[in-house]
Order: C-alpha cells, then sequence, then structure tokens
C-alpha cells in the first residue's frame, strides 16, 4: 500500500467524523471584507421535522461556483433525515448571514458511498463526498461564482486556505453564522477522480464547516468532508476532497444539479 494512502486509513483508524452537517473554525479569522471567496461562500441550513412541533437543525458551509449552483460536502444533502427546508444565506461586509435564498434542489456525487468509518474506510471513495445544490433564483449580481481549479492537484501544493461558519466556540452552539478563514497546509494522499487532501488548520475544524472551499492561488481545488478526532468536538486534522471537474462523474453531478 502507498505510504500516502496508509497514513490515510491510519487516520482514519482514529476516527473520522464527516463532520455532521458540519465542521467549524475555532479560531482562524475573520474573512476579509469584500474577498471575492467570502462573498461567494454560503451558510447552509437545513430544518428536517422530528416530531410535534420539533425540528432537527443541520449546518454546513458552502460555496457559489455558479449563479445558481453551491458546492458543499455530499453528506451535507445524504444525513437529511426525510423532507427538509434547505436556505443558503450570504453574509453582509461584517461576516454575518444577510441575503437567504431557499434550496430547490440538490445532487450527490455519483461515487458516494456513505460516511466513512474505522471499520470501513472507504479510502478510494472519501474524495466523493460532494453535492451539488440548486438554488431557487440565482445569487444577488453582486456574488460572483469562483472559478474550479484548471489543475487542482497542483493547486493543492500551494499556499491555501479554508473558509467555514459553524461554531467558533465548541461549546456553544449559537456560535456559528459568522464566516472566518484559515490557513491549511494539503498533502494529496489518495489519486484519482474521487482524491483527498489531509491537511493541517490554522484553527480548529467544528461543527458547521463541512462544505467549505478551500482555495490557492491556482483557484477552488477542495471542500471540507471531515475531522479526525479522539475526543474532542474539534480538531485542525481536516479531510479535504480534491476537485476533478473534468471527471465523468462530476460532470454527471452538475448536469443532475442543474436540472433539478
Amino acid at each position: 500500500m502507498h505510504s500516502s494512502l496508509r497514513r490515510l486509513v491510519a487516520a482514519i483508524g482514529l476516527l473520522v467524523v464527516a463532520a455532521t452537517p458540519a465542521a467549524a473554525l475555532v479560531g482562524g479569522s475573520a474573512a476579509r471584507t469584500g474577498d471575492r471567496v467570502a462573498r461567494a461562500t454560503v451558510f447552509i441550513t437545513a430544518l428536517t421535522p422530528s416530531g410535534r412541533n420539533r425540528a432537527q437543525v443541520g449546518n454546513c458551509t458552502g460555496v457559489l461556483i455558479d449563479p445558481q449552483l453551491v458546492l458543499t460536502a455530499g453528506h451535507c444533502l445524504s444525513d437529511l433525515g426525510g423532507p427538509s427546508l434547505v436556505v443558503a444565506q450570504f453574509f453582509d461586509r461584517y461576516n454575518r448571514v444577510s441575503h437567504t435564498i431557499q434550496v430547490a434542489s440538490g445532487a450527490i456525487h455519483p461515487d458516494y458511498a456513505g460516511r466513512a468509518s474505522a471499520d470501513d474506510p472507504k479510502p478510494e471513495l472519501l474524495g466523493a463526498d460532494l453535492a451539488v445544490l440548486k438554488l431557487a433564483e440565482p445569487a444577488p449580481r453582486d456574488r460572483k461564482p469562483i472559478a474550479l481549479a484548471r489543475q487542482p492537484l497542483e493547486a493543492a501544493k500551494a499556499r491555501s486556505v479554508l473558509f467555514g461558519a459553524g461554531l467558533r466556540v465548541a461549546s456553544d452552539e449559537g456560535s456559528g453564522g459568522q464566516l472566518r478563514v484559515a490557513r491549511v497546509s494539503a498533502e494529496v494522499v489518495t489519486a484519482g477522480p474521487t482524491a483527498v487532501a489531509l491537511g493541517a488548520a490554522a484553527g480548529a475544524i467544528c461543527r458547521g464547516d463541512s462544505g467549505g472551499p478551500v482555495v490557492s492561488s491556482g483557484g477552488l481545488w477542495g471542500v471540507i468532508i471531515a475531522i479526525v478526532r479522539r475526543k474532542n468536538l474539534c480538531n485542525s486534522t481536516v479531510f479535504m476532497a480534491v476537485l476533478d471537474p473534468d471527471s465523468r462523474s462530476f460532470r454527471v453531478m452538475l448536469a443532475r444539479a442543474r436540472r433539478g
């Protein structure tokens, strides 16, 4: 087994938490006013009825890749327990949620095989933890989609940052919903159209950051999909799906999302 793949499987053995509709930046710093990626990043909220006058709330992060399409993590969509109301919220110049658009539909990567676990790590398919959401209407005109990296494997080698809007304080469920950014050093540890990068972020990933974009000078190359942990709810060791927009499966996902 390739040494990088062995490290990946070993990390999964510690416990992969596909950041429950979920993982957030504890630490990091506020996104800069006017940053193009920040303005294209959204906070995704899903409300799923769970009983009389009750609902489960799940949060993820996503990024605009088309005026009406948002890229996020696959488990953010697959974890919904039934019919749900899902909305995408953009951030104002203070990095607080503002404009809200309902999500009309979504499509999961065809190769997504569910959450990884210590018993069934699925390292070769972990990078398929992707989904695209179709908004009920186009994003505001001042929010421009972020271009996917033309050479994502090369882009992953450059200095990168990730964005997330999950919990800022691990113990405070009400601390999410404010966009933050952190540097991340990444190493691609599996190859192919569902490649995965393992990295260390300058801030702890926690609940709410799943689906957050990872970018470098080469463009948008990845999405936050999971963290490695033992007991803590948050960790700076993070798994990122490496995008492969030229692969058949990625193109199928996009086509299905566009059709709604």
